[in-house]
């Protein structure tokens, strides 16, 4: 039986999409590569298993519960936490995460004394702070943690990344990846130790490679956004050549009347305590689906159809336009998702997921 609403994806575009990174990383002219971002996805075994099935083994995701799920697929998986760990969870970061990425000396530390106890060396890389202002390291004092790392005797020190874009809005410029470089030079010149890791960011550092602009040196990408939306997130922009339209969220009609298009009454605030503004529109045709702000922001949406509008919703319906549309209860509509609503459903325990099967891609029409 169908569950509705249900985010459906198209396996076919999105192995499309990553062939497409495999390509742009291979056409550089220093070795980079790149590792799928699942986050958005949170992790979800179908999505995670077609790019498995694909070859690809290498994944990195913010949440340790997802990390867990990819290594209970496929244990020869190489996992990567994003997000800086928490001294409470170190045990699964030892576990689950065979990367992480850190910035404080506590969290090294923590780290180094879980995987004593496991009898194993754990992998990280350390984060520079490059003017975003999320996490990181300043970069005067990056060597005074190298030093710190390099005591740690089952702590592997593997390289250097930055963060860039997510909090600040900061464009990852040649300029800056070059003082990321040249960090990596003073470590190795400096503290002697090699390192094999310089990661660069995220999906907003492919205009660099578009635009054969990456400097050498920086090896490594965390790509998510660009994977599953086509999307470079410097400037928002998309890639040609990528698929934008993987996924889509379904939702079912369950009422379409003819109603006055402004509440009737004195107006207080709505559930969520807010003052809404209403447009006169007349009388006109209304639709309910079964889909609201505890399933996805409803001001996150599209409308496949452009003759659908959307009023607005609350936590359980979500109020559609459909005046001169062909409308009735048991419908199903198709929505576009941006990042954040991709996120949001994906999460929800209330939205399915589907994927595709090659029947259903062959009926689809572009």
């Amino acid at each position: 039986m169908k569950k509705f609403p249900r985010v459906v994806w198209d396996p076919s575009r999105l192995l499309a999409n990553a062939a497409f990174l495999d390509r742009l990383c291979h056409q550089q002219k220093n070795s980079v590569g790149w590792i799928p971002v699942t986050k958005v996805t949170c992790a979800d075994p179908d999505i995670v298993g077609t790019l498995i099935r694909q070859g690809y083994d290498s994944f990195a995701d913010s949440r340790i519960e997802n990390l867990r799920r990819i290594k209970q697929m496929s244990s020869s998986c190489q996992t990567t936490l994003l997000r800086l760990p928490g001294l409470h969870e170190v045990a699964e970061v030892v576990r689950y995460a065979d990367i992480s990425l850190v910035s404080e000396q506590d969290t090294i530390a923590a780290l180094q004394r879980e995987a004593q106890r496991d009898n194993r060396r754990h992998k990280i890389i350390l984060m520079i702070e490059l003017g975003d202002l999320r996490e990181g390291v300043c970069t005067q004092h990056a060597l005074e943690m190298g030093r710190f790392i390099l005591e740690q005797d089952h702590i592997e020190w593997l390289g250097i990344g930055t963060n860039l874009t997510c909090y600040g809005g900061v464009i990852p410029t040649a300029d800056i990846m070059l003082e990321l470089t040249g960090l990596k030079a003073r470590i190795e010149t400096e503290l002697g130790h090699a390192l094999t890791i310089v990661s660069g960011g995220n999906s907003s550092l492919l205009p660099l490679l578009l635009e054969q602009r990456l400097p050498p040196g920086i090896n490594q990408l965390r790509l998510g956004e660009a994977l599953f939306f086509g999307r470079e997130t410097a400037y928002g922009r998309h890639i040609a050549g990528m698929h934008e339209d993987i996924f889509r969220l379904e939702a079912e009609v369950i009422e379409v009347k003819e109603k006055p298009s402004v509440p009737k009454g004195t107006l207080g605030k709505n559930a969520f305590g807010e003052t809404p503004v209403f447009r006169d529109r007349g009388i006109h045709t209304r639709a309910i689906i079964a889909l609201g702000e505890q399933d996805v922001p409803v001001a996150d949406l599209s409308p496949f159809d452009p003759n659908i509008s959307i009023l607005g919703g609350s936590s359980d319906h979500l109020i559609l336009d459909v005046t001169g549309c062909d409308i009735k209860v048991g419908d199903v509509l198709s929505f576009r998702l941006n990042y954040r609503a991709l996120l949001y459903a994906m999460t929800s325990g209330y939205v399915g997921k589907h994927k595709l099967t090659e029947e259903e891609i062959g009926s689809c029409v572009s």
